[in-house]
């Protein structure tokens, strides 16, 4: 890879509104290559750096289910035990049966329906959330619940692969409930301390991180034009997707689930293996990771970010072993320059 040519195409792909963030290229547990480039803060002129810290939206799905998987390591969950027998009654959607379990949750099989649309390309189903539950009242995952909690059920558990955001919301009160503790604090000392994610924290953002970029929507037309995030997403760290981190701290999580320092080999294989039903697709999904699968075996295992002001996508080459992670702090630009690394790096990437 010729590094100072793909630091030429990020600074002009920054310099046409395109891409804001931070890129790392990481193999045997160190960076090989790694870039920043746009501006952390419009408004101050602050300019993004390798030690910004970001917003990932769904990336946060892989320490949430790293969490409850150590906790079903432990004996403390199981993957086949009904979730009536673990959330408490307040906090059992009106579709949730004693045939859904914790495996249906991880693997987006459960049919339960989720708060918002997944399949409309603009924010607006999902920021028409915050008309009914302001964003300022999201601090934990039971907040969510009165925006999914009387729906119907889409499909029976265990049926079809639906990725919905719910699941993991209810991941997080399931992982509350056997605890007794804030799904963030569980979270942080499970995962983020035992993986050395220092960097990384489930902090509410109307509380200023530290070093945190703020999230900007793009639009094009007539000119590039922007607005933050501060009203589109929730203020609180949720389950499903409100992860604090940086490439670094990332690419740390991923060296430490396939070299087995947070979870057994059996859980490991099973969150790195596609557990919805069988399926030729090229896109798979196991227990909170996203997966590539080739000819029957998985090239390519992390997970994508997409929330507004937020785009981000964490991806390990197997047979490689090498892991890029690129974080943006606009609703754009993650996938495009994944590909592109990919392919200055030679290491194949079948995702269109």
């Amino acid at each position: 890879m010729d590094a100072g040519l793909v630091r030429e195409w990020l600074d002009r792909r920054a310099a046409d509104f395109l891409f804001s963030g931070a890129v790392l290229v990481w193999r045997e547990g160190r960076p090989v290559f790694e870039h920043a480039a746009g501006l952390a803060h419009r408004g101050h002129r602050v300019p993004t750096t390798m030690r910004t810290r970001f917003g990932v939206a769904s990336v946060t799905k892989l320490v949430t289910a790293v969490t409850a998987l150590r906790l079903v390591d432990r004996g403390v969950l199981r993957l086949d035990q009904p979730l009536t027998e673990v959330l408490a009654p307040e906090h059992r959607p009106r579709a949730l049966t004693a045939e859904h379990t914790l495996h249906h949750l991880l693997s987006h099989t459960s049919g339960l329906p989720n708060y918002h649309d997944d399949d409309d390309p603009t924010w607006a189903s999902y920021t028409s959330c915050w008309d009914r539950v302001p964003t300022y009242h999201v601090r934990g995952p039971g907040d969510l619940l009165p925006l999914f909690a009387d729906l119907p059920a889409v499909s029976p558990p265990g049926a079809v692969y639906q990725y919905a955001d719910a699941n993991f919301i209810l991941v997080g009160l399931a992982i509350e409930a056997v605890t007794g503790r804030p799904f963030a604090d569980v979270a942080t000392a499970e995962v983020l301390v035992t993986a050395g994610m220092a960097d990384s924290g489930f902090e509410d953002r109307d509380r200023d991180p530290e070093r945190l970029a703020t999230g900007y929507l793009v639009t094009d037309e007539p000119a590039p034009m922007w607005r933050n995030n501060d009203y589109s997403v929730p203020a609180g760290a949720l389950p499903d997707g409100g992860l604090i981190t940086t490439p670094h701290d990332l690419a740390r999580l991923l060296d430490a689930l396939v070299g087995g320092g947070l979870l057994g080999p059996r859980t490991t294989a099973a969150m790195t293996t596609p557990q919805g039903p069988p399926s030729g697709d090229l896109e798979r999904y196991g227990y909170g990771c996203q997966l590539v699968v080739e000819d029957g075996e998985v090239t390519i295992i992390g997970h994508s970010g997409a929330d507004p002001g937020v785009s981000a996508l964490v991806s390990r080459y197997q047979a490689a072993a090498t892991t890029i992670v690129v974080l943006c702090n606009y609703d754009r630009g993650a996938f495009p320059t994944t590909k592109y690394l990919a392919g200055a790096l030679g290491l194949p990437d079948p995702r269109a």
